[in-house]
This record gives C-alpha cells, structure tokens and sequence, in this order.
C-alpha cells in the first residue's frame, strides 16, 4: 500500500508540473528559415518567355526556388507555362501588363497596369501575387497607393547582373558578375528573356551551393518580417533594372 501511495504521489507530482510550465518553455516559437540559413533570392524578370521551360529544369537540378515578376500580357499568351513555374514551387510576382515606366502614367494608369496583371496572374495560377517590381525599378507615391490597394509589396531587388545591358550579355561575364554580386539575403534580379543568363545558370547554381546557399523565393526570405503593403523590402533596393 506504501509504494502505491508514493507512485501516485509521483504521478501527481509530474502531472503538477507539466501543468505549471509555461508555454514558451514546451515550445519556443520556430525561428525563420533564413535567420537559420544562408539564404539568397534570385528573381527573373519579363516573362514567361522562350527560356521558361529550361530555366525551370535548371532550377529544379539544383533544388532552387525562385521568382518570377511576369508581365501580364506575356501571362495571357503563356498561361500555361505561367502555371508550371506555380506547379514547381516558384513564386510568381506582379511586373505590369505590358512593362511600361509607371512614373510616366496617370494613377488610373497605374492601377489598371497592376489589376489586370494581378487578374491573369491568378487566373492562370490560381494565386494571387503578394510581390510587385516596377519596370525599371521607377516608382513614387502613385505607384505605393495602388500597390498598397493590392495588398502587394514592392521588391525593386538588392543587387543585379546587369543582363539588361546589351553589351554585358555573354555567360562568361554574366556568370562572373552572378558570383560577384552573391550575399547573404541578397534579391538578384535577372532577365528570364536573356538566353545567355540562364546559359549561366548551371555554373552559377553549382558554385553558389558549394559555399553554402540555400536558393529561396523572395517571400521566404522575407518571412518573419512585418511587411506594409505598398512599401519596398528589403530596405536596401536597386534604383533601377534598365
């Protein structure tokens, strides 16, 4: 009878305790992935266009993730694909439906650049873009209320490659230029338009992987931050991408 007694006082005691401790202490909450990785986000630009399909395929060799700011008049011709990048994972951001300089446009311009882009984005993927990049990377105080009405964020990108320049497109360079410009939380904006970019690719991935990259979408390496719609993340972004 003794021993019955001091295991259920025991068990009691266990219980008691288990009650007693604090949430926190069961389960801290789960740090975001690339506070705990090194992280790098490469984004694409001006498509869906002729490279899509390979770039995918590049992608998925190396196990990267992606995004791809897409015009929407090139969504409208290319649904298809536009779903596939969907299909692989990647994310798919909002650039415009024909690519024209915002800053130039009215605001009800503007706003009809973004909703039908968001319309056709999400007609083809099912999803709604949350991302937007302004062509050129122009943008003021019109394009940061219709965006902010979307609910999207802008995300002009940290550092590029340059490939919109005509004369920079050749792998060698571009590869070089890739591998210059790689950093921790760093938004890489490329052309999915450029063959010679993603002819770079492969190169690009496999040496980038080797120091320790883990290739994520923009909101990935946005996660755990407090995002305002219509503002530009990362706090640090290029002024423009030709």
């Amino acid at each position: 009878m003794a021993l019955r007694r001091l295991i259920s006082l025991a068990v009691a005691c266990a219980l008691t305790m288990a009650v007693a401790a604090p949430a926190h202490a069961r389960s801290a909450p789960k740090k975001p992935y690339c506070v705990t990785h090194k992280c790098i986000a490469l984004t694409f630009d001006d498509g869906p266009a002729d490279y899509a399909e390979t770039l995918l395929k590049i992608l998925k060799k190396y196990k990267a993730k992606a995004t791809f700011f897409v015009i929407g008049n090139r969504v409208k011709k290319h649904p298809k694909i536009t779903a596939n990048i969907a299909k692989a994972g990647h994310e798919i951001g909002n650039h415009t439906w024909d690519h024209k300089y915002l800053t130039e446009l009215s605001y009800e311009d503007i706003y009809h650049e973004i909703r039908d882009t968001q319309r056709i984005i999400k007609k083809a993927t099912g999803k709604t873009p949350v991302l937007f990049r302004a062509p050129g990377g122009l943008t003021d105080e019109d394009v940061e209320t219709a965006t902010a009405k979307f609910g999207l964020i802008q995300v002009p990108g940290t550092v590029a490659t340059q490939d919109f320049i005509p004369d920079y497109r050749d792998v060698e360079f571009l590869t070089t230029r890739a591998l210059d410009i790689a950093g921790r939380d760093e938004v890489v904006l490329m052309h999915e338009t450029v063959k010679q970019t993603v002819q770079s690719l492969p190169t690009v991935l496999k040496e980038l992987t080797k120091q320790g990259y883990h290739f994520v979408t923009v909101s990935k390496l946005l996660e755990g931050q407090k995002l305002i719609p219509g503002q530009i993340y990362p706090e640090e972004p290029l002024l423009s991408d030709g």
